[in-house]
């Protein structure tokens, strides 16, 4: 019985585990519009590593990379916003 009772309170904890990752994933995103229209190079480097990872490349003074999947969501998500908006 106590075992029981210990594998349902670590179920209980676990099961809000992913609640903190996800809030800090959705104030990050929140505040990459500010990120990319300020000046300050360091957060932009941070912010497109986040992104994308360490696959960048530099191509005609551009970065260029492809979004890892939740950030590709949210891109796309954003899109469809603007379409339905105009």
């Amino acid at each position: 019985k106590k075992s029981l009772e210990e594998q349902n309170i670590k179920l209980e904890q676990k099961q809000n585990d992913w609640l903190e990752p996800m809030a800090k994933w959705l104030n990050y995103a929140q505040n990459i519009e500010k990120i990319v229209r300020d000046s300050n190079l360091l957060e932009k480097k941070v912010a497109a590593k986040e992104i994308f990872g360490s696959n960048l490349c530099l191509a005609s003074r551009a970065l260029r990379g492809e979004p890892q999947n939740q950030w590709a969501a949210l891109c796309a998500a954003r899109e469809m916003a603007s379409k339905k908006s105009e």
